[in-house]
């Protein structure tokens, strides 16, 4: 129906190593929902968090960002602790979240897409303390030509693009920053396959450069497809951490719904 096939709709994964730099470490996080939260995400890594709705992952992974205050527990990132509720020391430290929700928060919807893009970044487009034009065009012309941005007119505001070229932007106005680990909520959210496939593949080479990624995604296939890892989220915990072949629909929904639980360390 959609002209391509399935199996190829998901870049080929790269083998686990264990023997990776830890970039992430997240011990016993607990904030008003989420109970003691424990993983480590390693370089290059994509680690995926699953779970039915209300499970607590998004609030998890704001708490992770600073966008939260956590009630308890520690984010360690390269031996460094982020302090509670600090965005910008998470930011400093490589750390970036990009929102599931980019209509109302990630982006300026009657802004330009240049404004969208550098908002983050604006301390890179400077020079002797003014905005320079000229550094914000070249950082768009890199992002339409990285992400594939396809727009006719530069100057279009971002609530007349449509919902895959939003994303795209959205997705290069986190990576303007140029962090090292990259937490990405619904990936794919409300947009159209032959895009999906795109965001799928662009997730993949950020990885491949060393990049660590948290994917946090309500469709099954696409965790399933996209990560070596899976932690599940039941209940405001995480009961499950599967890899390698017991990444499965079936694994995952016996964690999601309570029939099955992690053993005890």
């Amino acid at each position: 129906m959609v002209g391509r096939e399935l199996s190829k709709l998901y870049p080929a994964k790269r083998e686990p190593n264990v023997d990776e730099e830890v970039v992430l470490s997240v011990d016993a996080l607990s904030t008003g929902y989420v109970k003691e939260a424990s993983f480590e995400v390693r370089k290059g890594e994509i680690l995926g968090f699953s779970g039915m709705i209300g499970s607590g992952r998004t609030e998890l992974m704001e708490a992770i960002a600073g966008l939260r205050s956590r009630a308890s527990g520690e984010v360690i990132i390269r031996g460094e602790t982020v302090p509670s509720g600090d965005v910008h020391a998470a930011n400093r430290r490589g750390l970036a979240y990009m929102t599931k929700d980019r209509k109302s928060k990630g982006l300026l919807l009657n802004s330009r897409m240049t404004a969208n893009l550098t908002l983050q970044s604006l301390e890179n487009h400077g020079k002797l303390g003014y905005l320079s034009p000229a550094s914000e065009a070249q950082a768009l012309e890199r992002a339409r030509r990285r992400f594939d941005i396809r727009v006719r007119d530069g100057n279009v505001v971002a609530g007349r693009m449509s919902g895959g070229n939003q994303q795209k932007l959205l997705l290069a106005k986190v990576m303007e920053t140029e962090p090292e680990i990259i937490i990405i909520d619904e990936p794919t959210r409300g947009i159209d396959v032959g895009t999906k496939q795109q965001i799928y593949h662009f997730i993949s080479a950020l990885a491949r450069d060393g990049r660590s990624i948290i994917v946090v995604s309500s469709e099954m296939p696409e965790v399933i497809g996209l990560c070596t890892r899976v932690a599940v989220m039941r209940e405001g915990r995480i009961v499950g951490m599967l890899e390698g072949d017991e990444i499965s629909e079936q694994e995952i929904m016996r964690y999601a719904a309570g029939l099955k639980k992690k053993a005890a360390a």
